[in-house]
């Protein structure tokens, strides 16, 4: 990640006292060079590189073109090659280039419109001094940020929080519908941050102001309606996904230093590693995986805790696959004593055990020697949907035939407890929507609503703001994942409310040094998978059976034929309980805010931590209290206390 922020006033006054200093200040970080600083009337630009790709090693940011625009850019460009054509460089592979350096050069000869002609993960900013116009502009993917904060007469901008936060100009107040989003798991789509006096670039998003004013355009969005050509077979759909993939792997494969991958047992990852062994051989490819402390991981029917089998029997196919299982009994500051985090990314994390137990791989990586880990977070929504709304399809069609076999061969395959639950789904969606409703309310009686066991909320706050209502509208547990055409359904909530995981993988690379890289990710991925008939993905019983036919060339069967899942962070209770005290002593420090004691039920926690479960059993079963809401609303607490008492 290539760091930057800047001040610029669009009437040429100067810019304020300490400016230039306090956002060079700020963007301090593990693995950054030098600061680079370009000044022009009422503006300050600063930016220090980190080197991800070779062609990295080439750039001078901020670039200065020829006509007086300053550009700044975070990011990988996979379409390069197409560029370098389109700008008749003479290079021929464009390797004394950097993508930053072939932005700016692109925006020379296209204005504004060259946002839409990039492919890959970035964040661009670009001051025009003569039309006094500032572009901002962020690709799809949740792999890069841009913030921002301003009234008319000036905006300044940034790659992350910190370099805003310390400008006088820009008020700290906190946004608390933005934290309860957080603590809900619901973002809307709004451009809202954590704090109201900033905003961020929505994704696939560029927002110019200039003296006329503020506007935007969306850069790219999927075709939902799009539909594959009829003639083409499956064999056919296959091969171009993994063609596609192919590619995407090799765009995301050119960095310096060794490639390192993330990976489990599941499919999405394994698939990455596989991949880029095939591609790299005879050259290592450093495959992490996290595993619990002594096997001492929690697991239930849908999910098992140790990645260990399945990982084993991937690197026994790839000599060159060095696999690395890390597993450590310490716990990690951002658990118990977040102020650190707080100070340098500026903001709370949506999970915050979980990030911890992931950190291990993120400092593993800057070990290694690299700054890039492959990640594949995205392939649920792409290649590896599950297509279980193809139930719902064959269901709305009156096929009952074909309904009646899918039902009968996923309840072979898939764990008990997944199986029946589509079996209610599916019986309940034949009823008259008066009468599932009626059912509903005589099964779950007076249960707690689910935002409850997510979080903390003070009932009181909870009613004043009318979050039940947000929380009905936005929320992703709420989201019909078996609904007719929920694949696109997904995507589109994945797009536009990003905000979330935007901000966690960036703070993770602010503090880290390190950034994710997601092949399933890619845009051409994102099209074909979009457009894609349901029988694609579900077939004879077979969940995600795309995934598995396009990697059934580069994985192990046990991989291809396991319908079950990891589970992540298993070992939260073995490795919390001895520092049980920690986390009563940070809460003891949260009670003293009054922010946090509006915004949430803190006797619940003190309850919770004063009846810690001592045993795995009761900790299993009580996995959603402890891991989930209690580490959720603590760190969500102190956060609002570190507020209150002077984030500067």
């Amino acid at each position: 990640m290539t760091a930057f922020a800047a001040f610029v006033a669009f009437d040429n006054s100067p810019a304020p006292d300490g400016v230039e200093k306090r956002l060079g200040a700020a963007l301090e970080g593990v693995g950054l060079e030098r600061l680079r600083v370009v000044r022009l009337p009422g503006a300050v630009f600063v930016c220090r590189q980190r080197l991800l790709a070779p062609e990295d090693r080439h750039e001078a940011q901020p670039w200065q073109g020829n006509s007086g625009i300053v550009s700044l850019f975070d990011g990988r460009l996979d379409n390069r090659l197409e560029l370098i054509e389109r700008l008749g460089l003479r290079s021929a592979q464009g390797s004394d280039i950097g993508d930053g350096h072939l932005a700016m050069l692109l925006y020379e000869r296209l204005g504004p419109d060259a946002a839409q002609h990039l492919l890959g993960d970035f964040a661009w900013a670009v001051w025009d001094p003569r039309a006094r116009r500032l572009s901002l502009a962020r690709d799809h993917s949740q792999h890069r940020a841009l913030f921002h904060a301003g009234e008319r007469g000036w905006r300044a901008f940034a790659t992350g929080y910190r370099p805003l936060l310390t400008l006088p100009q820009v008020p700290t107040d906190v946004d608390e519908l933005a934290v309860a989003e957080l603590l809900l798991t619901c973002t809307d789509t709004s451009d809202r941050s954590f704090y109201k006096a900033i905003r961020h670039v929505r994704p696939a998003t560029q927002v110019q102001f200039g003296p006329e004013g503020e506007s935007s355009r969306i850069l790219w969005r999927p075709d939902y309606d799009r539909e594959a050509p009829a003639e083409r077979t499956a064999g056919d759909h296959v091969e171009q996904m993994r063609s596609l993939f192919e590619s995407a792997v090799a765009a995301r494969t050119r960095v310096i230093g060794p490639v390192v991958s993330s990976v489990s047992g599941g499919l999405d990852s394994s698939a990455i590693a596989a991949t880029a062994a095939r591609q790299r051989a005879p050259d290592t490819v450093h495959a992490l995986c996290v595993v619990p402390v002594d096997g001492e991981g929690l697991s239930n029917g849908d999910r098992y805790p140790d990645e260990r089998p399945f990982v084993t029997t991937l690197a026994s196919l790839y000599p060159n696959l060095q696999v690395e299982y890390l597993a450590s009994a310490d716990i990690e500051p951002l658990e118990t004593d977040p102020e650190g985090f707080f100070l340098q990314a500026g903001m709370p994390m949506r999970s915050p055990s979980n990030a911890a137990w992931l950190l291990r791989m993120f400092r593993r990586t800057r070990e290694l020697g690299n700054a890039t880990l492959l990640d594949g977070s995205w392939g649920n929504y792409t290649i590896s949907a599950e297509g279980t709304d193809r139930l719902e399809a064959l269901r709305r069609a009156g096929a009952w035939g074909g309904y009646a076999r899918e039902m009968a061969a996923l309840w072979q395959t898939l764990p008990s407890s997944r199986s029946k639950g589509l079996l209610r789904h599916g019986i309940r969606q034949t009823l008259p929507a008066s009468l599932r409703d009626r059912l509903s309310r005589l099964r779950h009686g007076e249960r707690k609503p689910p935002w409850q066991g997510l979080t903390a909320f003070s009932h009181d706050y909870f009613r004043d703001h009318r979050l039940d209502d947000h929380y009905r509208e936005h929320a992703v547990m709420l989201l019909d994942t078996l609904a007719k055409g929920s694949r696109q359904s997904i995507m589109r909530y994945v797009l536009e409310r990003s905000r979330m995981q935007m901000e966690t993988t960036t703070a993770l690379r602010i503090v880290m040094g390190v950034t994710l890289s997601d092949p399933f990710s890619d845009r051409r991925i994102v099209d074909l998978a979009m457009a894609l008939p349901d029988n694609q993905f579900l077939a004879g019983g077979v969940t995600r059976a795309l995934a598995r036919r396009v990697f059934a060339d580069r994985l192990p069967s046990a991989i291809l034929q396991n319908f079950r899942r990891g589970a992540q962070n298993g070992d939260w209770h073995h490795r919390l309980t001895p520092h049980r005290d920690r986390l009563s002593e940070a809460l003891s420090r949260a009670e003293r805010s009054t922010l946090a004691a509006k915004m949430l039920d803190l006797p619940r926690l003190r309850r919770l931590i004063d009846d810690w479960p001592l045993d795995r059993e009761t900790a299993n079963a009580q996995q959603r209290s402890y891991r989930v809401m209690l580490l959720r609303s603590l760190h969500v607490a102190q956060f609002l206390s570190w507020i209150e008492g002077g984030n500067r």
